[in-house]
């Protein structure tokens, strides 16, 4: 049996959400994949528009870089980013090697607190995420 050559993703692991600050409006991506050993590391970086440049769509590309010699074990591998973008409603998630998907960013959530000022949820977006910011 031969190791696969790159992790595994679906658009239900990985969400965007949307964080409005007193400075603007900060994207945060996050999301995970199952990889085929441990030790890799995942990347989102900001993607060329390409030919299809669509208003309203921030595109980020995935990119592995596989560990050496790691024993063959799958390994749920996270990762994440936080960009500054003042109008994007979806993102769209490129792979150098398969077909990508899109995902919609959601608005963080607000909620009261005891004294009625409102604050941020941190369980704001749905679904399993790695919800570091680095």
């Amino acid at each position: 049996m031969t190791t696969p050559m790159h992790c595994v993703f679906s658009p239900h692991d990985f969400s965007a959400t949307a964080i409005r600050t007193s400075d603007g409006r900060l994207v945060q991506v996050t999301g995970y994949g199952l990889c085929p050993t441990a030790g890799w590391e995942l990347r989102l970086v900001a993607a060329g528009s390409g030919l299809r440049s669509q208003p309203g769509r921030l595109r980020l590309e995935l990119r592995e870089l596989p560990p050496r010699g790691a024993p063959r074990v799958a390994t749920e591998t996270t990762v994440d980013v936080t960009i500054e973008d003042t109008r994007a409603e979806e993102v769209e998630i490129r792979f150098g090697w398969r077909e990508g998907f899109v995902i919609p960013v959601r608005e963080a959530a607000l909620r009261r607190t005891p004294r009625g000022a409102l604050r941020r949820r941190a369980d704001a977006a749905p679904g399993r995420v790695a919800a570091s910011v680095g």
